[in-house]
């Protein structure tokens, strides 16, 4: 666990999303001795994999980074010259630590040709409108929409709703919509923020009037919930789930091809409902519905791995490869082929959603038990016996 913390919080700082105290953490376990070897190997292996490639920055920008790293993290850290340009791959350097140590640090068997690789997925979202009008987002698009008293904002990849009067009578409900291999990211009228993962959709009113605030969710969502005693949130799913809150901060899958709707919850209280059974969650735990969705389970997941997609970047855990390629298919937009026996055993790693799909089935064959084949938006999957 100590070295997929470690991975981690690489990830975040080389991203520049680690907070203070994840840098203070990460600060201690690079200088803690029983690391030193599994830092150095992270470094290494991507100096390997990546240096023919030439994804690498010059010398003196890669001496710069590692003053910046023994600088933040308030100790120096011994590393050779050539690990420090390797830690300039700043898109694959999260990608390989865990993985690379589970298989030896071996280096990949194929490499797949550029001419058929598949770009990540985008900030991109259809917006249906009540009187059918269709505006296309992307993440470079800014404008105006006005809807009767309600102004929505799309800026930098975002959407924002601000309803000048919340009880007017001519509220209509409008459907976010993202496609495969799109994500976006609105602020609700109350304030209330939902990321949309690729293949989902949300449903929501100009402006949140009564005594509740509804919306209806397909596929996968992050909610942070803006707090209101008086007036509770709820989330509506396909399979007539609903999940009510007050105020907190959720995840909800529920992808009609995943074998369960789960529902995580990160911070604050739900409660969630499916007609014949109610149950209520505390942080850290998820609850499922299984048993031909009338029944509730619950356990406490990995909550960084849960809301990994969210956070820009894939985490796979002990994942089957056909788990993992049905979270690839909806973000690159790829149609998966299986040759041969998929059981073969799990992965785990953690690697960017912004690096093509090239790169991330370099990871995964890794194992060398697998290898892929890319012909437009189709990959094959093919066991290695």
């Amino acid at each position: 666990m100590a070295n997929e913390r470690l991975t981690y919080l690489f990830y975040r700082y080389f991203q520049k999303t680690a907070s203070q105290e994840e840098l203070d953490e990460l600060s201690l376990l690079v200088n803690e001795p029983e690391n030193e070897a599994a830092v150095k190997l992270l470094m290494e292996e991507a100096y390997l994999l990546f240096e023919p490639q030439g994804n690498i920055l010059s010398e003196t920008q890669s001496e710069q980074l590692l003053t910046n790293v023994q600088s933040r993290t308030r100790k120096h850290i011994t590393w050779w010259r050539r690990m420090a340009a390797a830690a300039a791959v700043l898109v694959f350097i999260s990608a390989g630590l865990y993985g690379w140590l589970q298989t030896g640090g071996k280096k990949p068997a194929l490499v797949i040709a550029r001419q058929n690789d598949v770009p990540p997925g985008s900030n991109k979202a259809v917006l249906h409108l009540a009187d059918g009008t269709v505006v296309t987002l992307d993440s470079t698009g800014n404008q105006v929409i006005r809807q009767g008293g309600t102004t929505i904002n799309q800026q930098n990849g975002q959407l924002r709703y601000n309803a000048n009067d919340p009880n007017a009578n001519a509220i209509s409900f409008n459907t976010l919509a993202t496609p495969r291999g799109g994500q976006y990211s609105v602020t609700l009228p109350d304030g209330s923020k939902v990321w949309l993962n690729s293949a989902s959709s949300l449903r929501f009113p100009t402006a949140f009037a009564g005594p509740e605030r509804k919306v209806e969710l397909k596929g996968e969502a992050y909610f942070e919930v803006a707090k209101n005693a008086r007036q509770p949130f709820k989330v509506t799913l396909e399979d007539k789930t609903t999940i009510e809150v007050l105020g907190t901060h959720f995840n909800v899958n529920a992808y009609k091809d995943e074998p369960a709707v789960a529902t995580t919850l990160l911070e604050g209280s739900v409660r969630l409902t499916n007609g014949r059974e109610q149950i209520t969650i505390k942080p850290g735990e998820r609850a499922q519905l299984q048993e031909g969705g009338t029944k509730f389970v619950t356990d406490r997941p990995d909550v960084e791995r849960v809301v990994a997609w969210k956070n820009g970047f894939f985490q796979f855990n002990g994942d089957n490869i056909t788990l993992i390629m049905k979270q690839l298919s909806r973000w690159y937009d790829i149609e998966p082929v299986y040759a041969g026996n998929m059981n073969m055993k799990d992965y785990s790693g953690y690697i960017s959603r912004n690096s093509n799909i090239s790169e991330v089935l370099k990871m995964l064959e890794l194992t060398n038990e697998i290898k892929f084949k890319v012909e437009g938006r189709k990959v094959t999957v093919s066991a290695i016996k």
